[in-house]
């Protein structure tokens, strides 16, 4: 069978593309065969920070969205995120999100990042594991699990990502990132074209054949798509 594909497009622009005076979510994952379908809603803010909303207006029962940091930035470098603070933080978090979620009939997908309490291999894996049956998924996104300092060794990572969340991930989400300009200040890679990273699309490609169930979805960016479908084989 062919791997499901979507696309993830900016909300804003197809807000303004049906008349809508505003959008209800950042961004969405829409099927590239078959009948249009959201996939997922993506949705910005910070968990941890108390005052996280989404609306229940999203156009898909899955959304996506960050674990969250006890920093002021969103993605700021506080290591309370990762110890104990953080971690009771956000079990008070999924606490108080999953009756909410149960009642509407929705799926909150975490989307790990390397400065966020889920911000590793394990700290997923152990909440896939912990909360089991309860409403909450996590999507394979490699470049938000990518710090600089991995850049040596980015292909044993990019394996470890996929052998541990590949095979349990609700779907995976590809592109490219590099060192930029602030990357020395602000410890954060920036995204860029696909192949012209750190990434190795060929490794990706093989990683998604040996790790990823067929039937699990690949987001891509809809600017960036045909790059990384030819190189993946998609």
């Amino acid at each position: 069978m062919a791997r499901p594909v979507h696309l993830l497009h900016d909300s804003r622009t197809l807000a303004r593309m049906i008349g809508a005076e505003t959008p209800c979510c950042e961004q969405v994952a829409i099927s590239t065969a078959g009948p249009m379908k959201v996939f997922a809603s993506f949705v910005d803010g910070n968990p941890l920070s108390g005052a996280w909303l989404v609306d229940l207006d999203a156009p898909s029962s899955r959304i996506v969205g960050w674990s969250g940091t006890l920093a002021e930035e969103p993605f700021g470098d506080e290591p309370r995120t990762w110890m104990r603070a953080g971690h009771e933080r956000f079990a008070r978090f999924l606490d108080e999100v999953a009756p909410a979620l149960r009642t509407h009939g929705r799926t909150l997908c975490f989307r790990p990042h390397h400065r966020h309490v889920l911000g590793d291999v394990h700290a997923s894996v152990k909440l896939l594991r912990e909360r089991a049956g309860e409403p909450f998924e996590v999507l394979l996104s490699p470049c938000d699990l990518l710090a600089p300092s991995m850049l040596g060794t980015v292909e044993d990572h990019l394996v470890r990502m996929f052998a541990h969340l590949g095979p349990v991930s609700a779907a995976v989400l590809l592109g490219d990132v590099r060192a930029g300009a602030a990357t020395e200040e602000s410890g954060l890679l920036e995204p860029c074209a696909a192949g012209e990273g750190s990434v190795p699309l060929s490794l990706l490609g093989k990683l998604l054949s040996d790790h990823v169930p067929p039937e699990t979805p690949v987001i891509l960016p809809a600017d960036a798509q045909g790059r990384l479908r030819e190189a993946l084989g998609l």
